[in-house]
């Protein structure tokens, strides 16, 4: 288990053996703001008027900011009698028998801001707050979320964590058309899969939300081939977890090896590689199946020349604690910054205990001045802490490019 996982698995229940191990961890591992979200509402006027406030918004078109990678989810609550088209999570996630999964569900609505028994609206009623407070023209973009399925395509619930269906997700994007954008997720073994994708995007659906080990999709498997070549078609990128998935129990972490998206590239398929493959190892299946860091493999993926115009890297997580050290290499490669997308993992930067700035100031990437600012403006709003840090990291003076951030363009022009 790696300490992403102990972190999400560290609740109340559990509090005294995950302070003892974030203790033995080091320091720079402690939480700077403490574990529990406060969820305070409404930036102070000193922070919205804060010289670094000003200097992270500084060259940024806000309008073309959209966070490519933000979690819409749900218990179902809001219309329990429309089960089909509300979000769901498996009961597992409720029982002292499953505590890593219980301790999750926890931090997810606290990260989330929920409100028990009012779970749906509270986190979208949250969502829509935080992300209104962002410059104008700023949008989260909602992900749907599949089912796992078995090899005929067919929904396995018990292996699946959570549920958000594409209707759901247009809906509440619609309703907040100011705020939210959205993502359809659409299992490609699905028997309707084609006509599904056909369907999301006559309503507005801006790509395709992928976690393969969480989904039980091979994204390598020739049963994909028909909805890649839809896809493409229809000029619908895919957002891909690549790497190893810590947030999502179950599945075959194998499917998600950054090189297993050749087939979605080989078809013309636009990839957007979640996390750059930041967290984790994966066979080479170049060199004779020997495990090596995911982040390789990605890397030779983005410096393939055929996927040039085709693959693309997304940050989200790697302000993570344990993706922090993918920061470094990544920000190295200036030549990629131009195919690089910005996205928040939301919720998971309201939970505190993820993100250290302390720690990414030890790996010399922030400043002291910066921390007291992050940390305040985290207690406030996670959206704009998630930027905010990534604006402000800097290797050797340099920082992401602002193009990462405006990612409008991304899923809105035709490549």
């Amino acid at each position: 288990m790696n300490r992403r996982q102990f972190l999400l698995g560290a609740s109340v229940s559990i509090g005294t053996l995950a302070v003892s191990s974030i203790a033995i961890a080091g320091s720079k591992f402690w939480p700077d703001a403490g574990f529990t979200n406060p969820c305070l509402g409404g930036l102070p006027d000193d922070l919205k008027t804060h010289p670094l406030m000003q200097e992270i918004w500084a060259g940024i078109h806000s309008a073309q900011v959209w966070d490519c990678h933000v979690h819409l989810v749900g218990t179902g609550d809001s219309h329990p009698q429309e089960s089909k088209l509300n979000p769901w999570f498996n009961p597992n996630m409720n029982s002292i028998w499953h505590p890593i999964l219980k301790t999750q569900k926890h931090f997810y609505m606290n990260g989330g801001c929920t409100t028990q028994g009012n779970v749906d609206n509270s986190y979208v009623a949250r969502l829509a707050q935080i992300t209104s407070e962002m410059p104008a023209g700023f949008k989260s973009m909602l992900f749907a979320f599949d089912w796992f399925r078995d090899a005929k395509g067919r929904p396995i619930k018990k292996q699946s964590i959570f549920y958000v269906p594409n209707e759901y997700a247009a809906k509440v994007a619609s309703k907040h058309s100011q705020q939210f954008e959205w993502v359809c997720s659409i299992h490609p073994y699905r028997p309707d899969a084609v006509d599904a994708l056909e369907t999301a995007k006559a309503q507005g659906a801006r790509a395709i939300k992928w976690l393969p080990s969480g989904m039980g999709i091979d994204p390598a498997s020739p049963k994909c081939d028909a909805f890649y070549k839809k896809a493409a078609a229809l000029n619908m990128p895919i957002i891909s977890h690549t790497g190893a998935e810590s947030a999502v129990q179950g599945g075959n972490q194998a499917h998600g090896n950054p090189l297993r998206m050749r087939r979605a590239l080989d078809n013309g398929v636009r990839v957007v590689l979640a996390h750059c493959a930041s967290e984790g190892h994966d066979e080479d299946t170049d060199n004779g199946n020997k495990r090596v860091k995911s982040l390789s493999l990605f890397t030779r993926i983005m410096d393939t020349p055929d996927y040039k115009q085709l693959a693309f890297g997304e940050i989200s997580a790697l302000t993570l604690i344990n993706h922090a050290a993918a920061i470094k290499p990544i920000l190295q490669r200036s030549d990629w910054h131009s195919r690089l997308l910005n996205g928040s993992d939301y919720p998971l930067p309201g939970i505190f205990p993820l993100i250290n700035t302390e720690q990414l100031l030890q790996m010399d990437l922030l400043e002291a001045e910066h921390l007291p600012f992050l940390q305040q403006v985290k207690a406030y709003n996670p959206l704009m802490f998630d930027f905010a840090v990534k604006r402000l990291i800097k290797l050797d003076g340099v920082g992401f490019a602002n193009s990462v951030f405006e990612t409008k363009h991304f899923f809105q022009e035709k490549f």
